[in-house]
């Protein structure tokens, strides 16, 4: 049985618990470029599914710069 650690909220409350040892936790991959250190391990998981991103905002501070933003991003998405 694979026992469930600690309970984090956000990226870097989890980096001092993988640094001890006390827990692993599957990260994108963008992670490894981002946060790379020559002591975390980043192993692929290589059956896993393709993660996905998305844009989020608060729905009353749309602004036509954020709709633009959102249209960028959904053309080069497309391109891809």
């Amino acid at each position: 049985m694979i026992k469930i650690g600690p309970t984090v909220s956000t990226f870097q409350e989890m980096i001092p618990i993988l640094a001890t040892g006390e827990a692993v936790s599957p990260v994108h991959a963008q992670a490894a470029r981002y946060h790379a250190r020559p002591d975390r391990a980043y192993v692929p998981i290589h059956d896993a599914p393709p993660a996905r991103w998305v844009l989020i905002w608060r729905a009353g501070t749309e602004t036509e710069l954020i709709r633009e933003f959102a249209r960028a991003a959904h053309q080069l998405n497309a391109d891809i």
